[in-house]
């Protein structure tokens, strides 16, 4: 009888055992990459580029490209499986401008219809839920939709009239619709900011907005830690504040915590985190208002990434600050720079995209080059 208790106590441990080693060494599914072809699709020229954990591309033929992180549907080809190489989305030649998000891409059709697709856990998408798509969703009806720019959770849009329209995650105030601030305040579909007429081009990241009227003013709302909104403060902003008192501002780019900008006479400005150098300024000094950089006046093209700052001048010359270039462009001679270098002389540039670690470098004639390792 002993025995046979012994021997039946045994076979519970061994199991008990097994079952818990098996517990403790379990791994989630992910799904594998897209194994890489022998032969590479052949991109077209690129027209519009847009990067973060993903890179969407639109071809001059109209075509859509997508390459990277497709966890969530990012890529829109109607799978979870990420990729390295760039492939075509879909067969239609209609598509007109996009942006990524981090795991979210919105567009627009020729048409001026919307569409989205990726992560929708905060209704970033805007089409009314809060799944996630792994193939392009018309959002509404609309066909008046001229541009688009999507944060980490969060898009904004305008349309032929000159409105404001934004949507997803609102836990910083970066919906602009002044009644953000905290969790449970998203929005699942576009949302009119305010009444005006006059927006010409609104750009997003992480948890904030920055937006150019009409009139060449510099407008700013959500997250401010680090003062990437430039109104000289740290307090986040509900809705759009006006950001000095200037009629010239002419492009806008923001990275994760900062933001550049160009003048219409061709100067560089930039603002907000700093610790990297990725203002450009020669220090290391956070910067709560627009401040200029160097005193050059021949910029034509300046993005923000995560904690650097990619510039480019009317020479086709580029030119790089901040601390993360080890990762983005790891291998170059100037690797931590508070001012800016130029970098890559082998070539002539007129426009790059950049997001957090990744970024991209165009050409006249819609060559484009990665910068860097990923």
């Amino acid at each position: 009888m002993k025995k046979i208790f012994y021997l039946t106590l045994s076979c519970c441990l061994a199991f008990l055992m097994m079952f818990t080693l098996a517990s403790c060494t379990y791994r989630p599914r992910v799904p594998a990459p897209r194994r890489m072809p022998r032969v590479l699709p052949e991109v077209p020229p690129v027209s519009v580029m847009s990067t973060d954990a993903h890179t969407m591309i639109i071809g001059a033929d109209g075509t859509l490209w997508a390459e990277g992180v497709n966890t969530r549907g990012a890529l829109g080809d109607g799978s979870t499986r990420t990729r390295w190489f760039f492939d075509q989305v879909g067969t239609d030649d209609n598509w007109a401008h996009v942006t990524t998000g981090f795991w979210h891409t919105v567009a627009i059709r020729t048409d001026g219809s919307l569409w989205a697709w990726g992560s929708n856990s905060h209704g970033e998408l805007g089409d009314g839920t809060t799944t996630d798509r792994s193939r392009p969703v018309q959002i509404g009806t609309d066909t008046d939709w001229v541009m688009v720019a999507a944060g980490n959770m969060h898009s904004a849009a305008i349309k032929t009239d000159g409105s404001l329209w934004a949507w997803g995650s609102n836990n910083h105030g970066q919906l602009g619709n002044s009644m953000g601030g905290s969790p449970g305040f998203e929005r699942l579909s576009p949302t009119r900011i305010g009444t005006g007429t006059n927006w010409a081009y609104v750009a997003a990241c992480n948890r904030h907005t920055i937006a150019l009227r009409t009139d060449g003013s510099l407008w700013a709302w959500g997250h401010n830690d680090s003062g990437q909104l430039g109104n000289g403060t740290r307090e986040n902003r509900l809705s759009p504040v006006r950001i000095g008192v200037s009629y010239d501002w002419a492009s806008i780019s923001t990275g994760s915590a900062h933001t550049v900008a160009l003048k219409t006479d061709g100067s560089l400005w930039a603002w907000g985190r700093n610790l990297g150098g990725q203002l450009g300024d020669g220090t290391r000094i956070d910067r709560l208002v627009p401040t200029q950089i160097g005193t050059d006046t021949d910029w034509v093209s300046a993005v923000a990434g995560s904690g650097y700052t990619i510039a480019i001048k009317e020479d086709g010359s580029l030119w790089l600050s901040g601390s993360h270039m080890p990762l983005v462009f790891g291998g170059l001679a100037t690797r931590d720079s508070a001012t800016l270098t130029q970098m890559y002389e082998d070539e002539l540039w007129v426009s790059a995209v950049a997001r957090r670690n990744r970024a991209f470098a165009i050409t006249a004639d819609g060559r484009f080059r990665r910068l860097g390792v990923e």
